[in-house]
């Protein structure tokens, strides 16, 4: 009885218990230690089974202002244009490049992050109404206008149109970031990933630390200064130095002011005075020629849009286009997310001008994947072959593109994921179309001339498995290269500008739409994503698009190019490095898509 009351006031002395006892309780011990190190070590291999081989990136921001043009702006208000209103409610236009190592800051005395602040303060001289605020019309009493509209032309001042105030001193600039990241390029982008990774996983390699999260200004939102009284900027910048010496640059616009075109312009204006600074500004200032009138594009609509009804006649023509009308006042109480009609029209009768969208159709529950796709520059001249039956590209406008084969194969894929091989309903594709060639803009218009055009097929066309490839192929590549024919002639363009002006609002009518039956498409072919030069000697390793995680968006580009030391001017096609896709889908879809084996083909 001692020992034990011994042993429970002493529980680690040893002299008063059987040594029996002693070595049983030992044994017990290591038996349960073990038993939870093997427990910790299953659970340690089922997180990183599960997990996969996810970059951890840790990102630290080291300074976020906000800068201004060097040469103050007189004040200015310019009203953007209605392809420009329409985009009012996007998602941003965000890119973000990765560089490797420079050579030019491999010393300790370039200072990175001073070099960009400099050089962006330079360019927003061409560029300030990035610096400014975006705004829209608001009200329908012309007596409770803005003074700043009031110089406007008559379709610029109706409700919802959008325009850009800036020289205020209310302006909140551009949101410049630097940060730096544990990150490194090799682990952000494999210098093999298109050899040796042609579907790569974009969920286990996020970026989303590389930019700004935060929301842009917002044309058609009450604007809200934050703590320290700054208005939500209309462009974000961010500079982050990566652990291997390399560095990231991302940028991302309010929609309105700048599609990709757009952006990857100012970027490439950017990368000029980067390097005239570089130079030691012992030659001229380059001259920079970026156009900023949205006024253009606006007289080329059919009719005078100025007057205060439509032309019926000019307006029988868009029900032959190739346009969705979906209507967000339509039924918005089965939208997931809360819309509301604008408060000058919740009393008035509102017959729907255009379908009701078709929520069912889009489960916006189900988990999403994000996949680049990488075809070979062979795959590539593959699928267009087998699309053609061509071995050389004839001049004619029903010649199917390259592009127009690589986008009819992708979503073909996409459809088969989708098990729609059976399917006699229409699906669509939503392609984002740039007006500029058929309007004659020019590749230094800053804007948005965007509108999205529909593709469809029924789904059986489109990926019935009995159907040989080719002919499927064929079929949607024909459609495709159709519908652009259809909307590019410059007096269907005109007829959707007059048709703009006199909606109740731009933002009313949705040209596309997700889930199951769609898939919305943005192209960045061509527009130079990989002619970026900084000055700094550091090469592109790759070019990522930011676009929403959601069911049904793509997006085509140029991929990087493979030989560093071949200037960009002596890449003879967009596609000479191959193409890179990337594809949004429900993860069950993107299970099958991955798995198909027509997806990649065997060239050999």
């Amino acid at each position: 009885m001692e020992a034990q009351r011994r042993s429970l006031r002493h529980p680690l002395d040893l002299r008063f218990l059987d040594y029996d006892i002693i070595l049983t309780s030992l044994r017990l011990s290591i038996q349960v230690r073990r038993f939870e190190l093997v427990q910790c070590r299953d659970a340690y291999r089922e997180s990183r089974r599960l997990e996969g081989s996810i970059v951890a990136i840790e990102t630290t921001v080291v300074q976020s202002e906000r800068l201004f043009p060097n040469t103050k702006s007189a004040e200015k208000a310019v009203p953007l244009s209605l392809l420009d209103a329409t985009t009012a409610d996007f998602s941003s236009t965000t890119a973000i490049w990765l560089f490797d190592q420079p050579k030019a800051a491999r010393t300790d005395i370039f200072d990175l992050f001073e070099h960009f602040r400099q050089s962006l303060r330079i360019v927003l001289d061409d560029y300030p109404q990035l610096a400014g605020l975006l705004k829209s019309i608001q009200a329908l009493d012309s007596t409770k206008l803005e003074p700043e509209t009031l110089q406007f032309p008559p379709h610029s001042r109706r409700f919802g149109r959008v325009y850009a105030h800036y020289g205020l001193a209310q302006d909140p600039g551009v949101e410049f970031i630097t940060a730096i990241s544990t990150a490194t390029i090799e682990s952000l982008c494999p210098a093999s990933r298109t050899k040796e990774q042609p579907l790569l996983d974009r969920q286990k390699v996020p970026l989303d630390s590389l930019i700004h999260r935060g929301r842009l200004s917002s044309a058609i939102q009450t604007l809200k200064p934050d703590a320290a009284g700054l208005l939500p900027p209309s462009c974000v910048v961010q500079v982050t130095k990566l652990a291997c010496g390399g560095f990231t640059l991302a940028a991302k616009i309010a929609h309105p002011l700048a599609d990709i075109q757009s952006l990857v312009y100012f970027v490439k204006d950017w990368a000029k005075i980067s390097r005239w600074v570089l130079s030691g500004a012992g030659i001229p200032k380059p001259s920079l020629a970026p156009v900023f009138e949205p006024e253009r594009l606006d007289s080329m609509a059919a009719g005078d849009i100025n007057r205060e009804d439509a032309d019926s006649q000019v307006l029988e023509q868009i029900n032959a286009l190739p346009l969705h009308r979906f209507d967000w006042w339509a039924a918005p109480a089965q939208c997931p997310w809360p819309q509301e009609v604008p408060e000058p029209f919740r009393d008035e009768d509102l017959t729907p001008v255009g379908k009701t969208m078709q929520w069912s159709e889009w489960d916006i529950a189900s988990p999403v994947s994000h996949y680049t796709v990488h075809f070979t520059r062979d795959q590539v001249d593959w699928i267009w072959k087998n699309a053609t039956n061509q071995t050389t590209e004839e001049a004619s406008s029903d010649r199917i593109s390259r592009h127009d084969a690589i986008l009819a194969h992708v979503w073909s894929c996409i459809a088969r994921a989708r098990n729609q091989q059976r399917d006699r309903g229409l699906v669509h594709c939503n392609l984002t179309y740039g007006t500029r060639p058929a309007l004659q803009l020019g590749d230094n218009f800053i804007g948005s001339p965007i509108l999205m055009i529909n593709v469809e097929l029924t789904g059986a066309e489109l990926a019935l498995a009995q159907v040989p490839e080719n002919e499927k192929a064929r079929s949607a590549a024909q459609r495709i290269r159709q519908t652009i024919k259809r909307i590019s002639r410059p007096e269907a363009l005109a007829a959707h500008l007059h048709s703009v002006a006199y909606e109740k609002a731009p933002q009313r009518i949705w040209q596309a739409f997700m889930g199951s039956r769609h898939l919305i498409v943005t192209s960045w072919a061509r527009i130079g994503i990989y002619d970026v030069d900084f000055g700094l000697d550091s090469r592109i390793r790759y070019a990522e698009g930011v676009i929403p995680d959601l069911d049904g968006d793509v997006l085509i580009k140029d991929a990087p190019p493979s030989d560093p030391s071949r200037p960009s001017s002596e890449r003879l096609a967009w596609t000479e490095d191959g193409v890179d896709a990337s594809i949004h889908i429900r993860a069950e879809d993107m299970d099958r898509l991955i798995g198909d084996p027509h997806l990649l083909p065997r060239c050999t």
